[in-house]
């Protein structure tokens, strides 16, 4: 089936071993949970696309498996798998960023064409498993940062602001 082909394309297969969306597709009757991941993504980039609500669904869909992910990496009892702890540190750091970024620019950012698209497109690089290309960006941008920066950072005294 062509469907079954696109979420495989997309990455999606691992949806169906989703508790919550095992429990909707049972359900509704729909043979594979995936459809359902499906869907929602469909109806969130018809929605970023067409301007409704895209500030919303963006949050949502860029936000919400990283979140996931992250507390999974969090709660594993062995800490052993490094490059899954680096790629979603990676993740955070930089959404951080952009969104400091985005906030402060916002005003010149919201009149280029399809920037939430594109926006958007960015995060599902970053936090999809096939790329994992969150810790790609980082060490190719903000790692060579840091190393040049780092003797900046530490050498300066710290200096309390509490007179006890």
């Amino acid at each position: 089936m062509q469907l079954d082909q696109l979420i495989t394309t997309f990455g999606l297969d691992s949806c169906d071993e989703i508790p919550f969306l095992k429990l909707y597709a049972r359900k509704f009757k729909i043979s594979r949970p995936s459809y359902i991941a499906f869907i929602v993504v469909l109806l969130g980039l018809a929605c970023i696309i067409l301007g409704i609500g895209r500030g919303f669904f963006i949050k949502i869909m860029t936000l919400v498996y990283p979140f996931i992910m992250t507390l999974e990496v969090i709660e594993t009892q062995i800490c052993l798998d490094y490059r899954n702890a680096k790629q979603w540190l990676s993740y955070w750091v930089i959404v951080m960023i952009v969104h400091l970024l985005d906030d402060y620019f916002y005003w010149i950012l919201y009149y280029l064409p399809y920037y939430h698209f594109i926006k958007f497109i960015f995060f599902v690089l970053l936090f999809h498993p096939k790329t994992q290309f969150a810790e790609h960006f980082y060490d190719a941008v903000f790692h060579r940062c840091y190393i040049n920066y780092q003797k900046y950072i530490y050498s300066s005294k710290r200096v309390s602001s509490y007179n006890y």
